[in-house]
């Protein structure tokens, strides 16, 4: 097991999840991968993708372009290049008032993980490193403590 395999994991039932830290055994750190926002969940939220997140000044111009919004969010996509049959999202909120559909980083014991679906290309985990920074996800840096993003907006 390696960080950025994406994996069947039994939670509350088959799920696929991404490895974030695999240091911790026998437990794993992992993020669920569900099925991206619909326009209906989207309304009143700017959510950006992972590849728009990476980069802070096309970030900054998303944001000041948006109409009022509720939250920020980014959804980081996975698909048939890391081995799901379809696609789905490791979904985030940036800090602010307000509430957010989420997915949760979450600790499992490797018993819980079934099968090996693929892994991250270095792009994809970049993405999901910035995400997750962004969000202040705690313990974020536990994850990957050789990463500095430089980019991170204080």
């Amino acid at each position: 097991m390696q960080r950025g395999e994406l994996w069947w994991a039994q939670i509350d039932e088959k799920r696929p999840v991404v490895l974030l830290s695999c240091d911790a055994r026998p437990d794993v750190h992992v993020m669920q991968i569900v099925p991206p926002a619909t326009s209906a969940q989207r309304r009143g939220f700017l959510i950006m993708s992972g590849d728009q997140a990476v980069d802070a000044d096309v970030r900054r111009r998303i944001v000041a372009e948006a109409r009022p919004v509720q939250a920020v969010g980014i959804e980081v996509w996975f698909g048939r290049s890391e081995g799901l049959a379809e696609e789905g999202v490791v979904r985030v909120a940036l800090p602010q008032d307000g509430t957010i559909f989420c997915t949760w980083a979450t600790s499992l014991d490797e018993e819980f993980l079934l099968e090996r679906i693929g892994a991250c290309s270095p792009e994809k985990l970049h993405e999901l490193d910035v995400a997750m920074e962004l969000a202040g996800t705690r313990g974020a840096h536990l994850y990957r403590p050789d990463v500095i993003i430089a980019e991170r907006e204080r």
